[in-house]
């Protein structure tokens, strides 16, 4: 992330553009490295830096409501989903593979069979985002690009001050401190699927919106780690989620792939090969391996769901929002008001 310098003394309808300005620059560099099926992180660094760009403009939309068209921001959306079947794939793989190491060989079926449907979809996948981003990435951000390369003010002379960048963060991060509390009070339990995913997303715009700050302020770098703990934590609750569903859709898939098998079986020549065929089929089942499987990541869920509790949950929050709340005054105040 390469961020302008002396952001914070500028009005904010300037920086806001410079910031944003350098996110797409961070994606236009990762977009040529999706073609490289060796580059590993290609895709990671693609969705960051798009997922920065768009967490940007959504933050200082007031400052740029006249550059930036709702149509522009919609491109930028599908884009951004575009991006989400292939990382959901990897991020299951990279979880299974070792995962796996610790299931005998009668559960193992289970586990290949898993992988295989998972790599697939993770081929197709990365095939329907280089066609996308093929057709409009380089569209859209280079009407992005005009769009933020300028702007108008409005300056009257003797009047009131304008504000700059650093009172406008101050605002913005007050507004995302609330919203991440709330979001954080509103999980439960460990099930509690979408109240932790909303309060993953509210962690992820405060850090974001702190990022940039991080090398001219330094109080923002503790806030920043503490973010990044909190944001690992509700990620893998997240993937543990969304893996708990395609476990569930997969024992489905298999258990009707092996009945069909079975009745395709049943039905052979009697001849004596159906019966081996029939013994050969009930062998081979996949269903085992996929219910070991969501055990396994069950405990996960479980175990990181006690780590966000015991950090996070139940008013543990209190102290890190109050000192969001004073970095957001020292903010204010380092932009000159009283």
């Amino acid at each position: 992330m390469t961020v302008p310098s002396g952001l914070l003394s500028r009005p904010p309808e300037e920086s806001a553009r410079l910031l944003a300005l350098s996110y797409l620059d961070d994606d236009a560099a990762a977009r040529p490295r999706l073609e490289d099926p060796e580059d590993d992180e290609a895709l990671h660094d693609f969705r960051v830096a798009l997922r920065r760009l768009r967490s940007c403009l959504r933050a200082y939309k007031p400052y740029l409501a006249r550059g930036v068209p709702k149509r522009l921001s919609r491109r930028l959306r599908r884009l951004a989903r575009s991006t989400g079947a292939g990382r959901d794939a990897e991020v299951q793989i990279e979880w299974l593979r070792p995962a796996g190491k610790s299931l005998g060989s009668y559960h193992r079926l289970g586990l290949a069979w898993l992988l295989d449907r998972l790599e697939e979809r993770n081929r197709e996948a990365q095939r329907a985002l280089r066609e996308r981003v093929g057709r409009d990435f380089a569209d859209c951000a280079g009407e992005l690009r005009r769009c933020l390369s300028v702007y108008r003010a409005e300056v009257h002379l003797g009047g009131e001050r304008r504000p700059v960048f650093a009172e406008a963060t101050a605002d913005v991060l007050g507004e995302l401190a609330e919203d991440l509390g709330d979001r954080l009070a509103g999980i439960g339990g460990a099930g509690d699927e979408k109240p932790a995913h909303r309060a993953r997303i509210s962690a992820k715009r405060v850090r974001y919106l702190l990022d940039p700050l991080a090398g001219e302020v330094p109080r923002a770098a503790p806030l920043v780690q503490r973010l990044k703990g909190l944001q690992d934590i509700l990620g893998e609750l997240h993937d543990a989620h969304v893996l708990e569903t395609e476990l569930g859709e997969a024992v489905a898939e298999a258990a009707a792939l092996r009945a069909r098998r079975l009745f395709a079986a049943s039905l052979a020549d009697a001849d004596g090969d159906g019966d081996k065929t029939l013994r050969a089929v009930r062998r081979r089942n996949h269903e085992p391996g996929i219910l070991v499987l969501a055990r396994l990541n069950r405990q996960r869920r479980d175990r990181r769901f006690a780590e966000l509790e015991s950090a996070w949950l139940n008013g543990r929050a209190d102290d890190f929002l109050a000192e969001l709340s004073d970095f957001s005054e020292a903010l204010r105040s380092a932009g000159g008001t009283d």
